[in-house]
């Protein structure tokens, strides 16, 4: 299909989607899968084929609310060299929602992000650039992305956590089922050369262990107290306080009042929402579509 037979198709598909209570939600949908109904999407996805990659671009890329946002702190400061808070936000280094022209300006090496599937993306950016795979246990996730999705102006959501529980179950959430996401990008990360795989719970534990994993993936030589610098500057706390002034133009514009990027930080709230039924469900999806698979996880 031509570029713009994909945006007219991509365009076609925006429709409403229900809770089971009746409250709705907007997407776009393209092979198969739901993505948000931002205006961009069509436009980028129609496009994306010929994205005027660098060489030394460098992709952060997982599920929504799995630790991007934290993930491209960390890795800006490593490409930097400097602890210093970053005053860009991700969005604007995000593929999903940016019309290309507008990555032009930034300087390289550009540390980039995106939720897509792998499927979506050009195939020289999986085999040949630099990819920092995040990966965050389902239960944190759902609980999450629950949160993140009532803040956002733009997806008019205002069910309860257990209606959008069953709707992440069902994949009825931008980007899909978690599952089927993370088993579309297993083959193009496991074991290769320019791909690592981070998760939340191991930066959660040590963050200046995964500093120092992620500048060795990168060939950036770094200090043992450099390290601690950017790990002390990327605590939960600090990027709760100092990123939300950083991002106040974009909160306004897309999260409600009182909304923020970063909430709890903690790897255990979950368990503060999932009933133990909603988590034995998420625990035999666990087994049966990763461990039985070979897709083992440290989260």
């Amino acid at each position: 299909m031509s570029p713009e037979e994909i945006k007219a198709e991509i365009e076609n598909s925006r429709s409403l989607v229900y809770d089971r209570d009746g409250n709705f939600t907007e997407f776009y949908y393209y092979k198969g899968i739901p993505l948000p109904g931002v205006p961009t999407i069509p436009s980028v996805i129609s496009t994306i084929q010929n994205f005027p990659l660098r060489d030394d671009d460098i992709f952060i890329c997982a599920y929504p609310t799995a630790g991007t946002h934290w993930i491209w702190e960390v890795t800006s400061m490593i490409v930097r060299g400097k602890a210093e808070r970053i005053p860009n936000v991700k969005e604007e280094y995000m593929l999903d929602f940016i019309e290309f022209e507008k990555f032009e300006s930034l300087e390289s090496p550009r540390v980039l992000n995106s939720h897509f599937h792998p499927s979506f993306l050009p195939e020289k950016l999986l085999k040949d650039n630099k990819i920092i795979f995040v990966a965050r246990n389902p239960k944190a996730v759902a609980v999450s992305y629950y949160r993140h999705t009532l803040g956002i102006t733009e997806t008019h959501y205002n069910g309860n956590f257990p209606s959008f529980f069953e709707m992440f179950m069902k994949g009825d959430v931008p980007t899909g089922d978690y599952f089927k996401y993370t088993k579309q990008w297993w083959p193009v990360i496991k074991d290769k050369p320019n791909a690592l795989i981070v998760t939340y719970e191991d930066a959660s534990e040590d963050l200046r262990k995964v500093v120092l994993t992620i500048a060795e993936f990168l060939g950036k030589k770094i200090s043992d107290q450099l390290a601690l610098e950017i790990a002390d500057m990327c605590s939960f706390d600090k990027m709760k306080k100092e990123k939300k002034v950083v991002k106040e133009d974009l909160l306004k514009v897309t999260f409600k009042e009182n909304c923020s990027f970063y909430r709890s930080g903690k790897v255990s709230t979950w368990k503060e929402w999932l009933t133990v039924d909603q988590s034995e469900r998420l625990d035999s999806r666990i087994q049966s579509e990763l461990i039985d698979q070979e897709i083992i996880l440290n989260i």
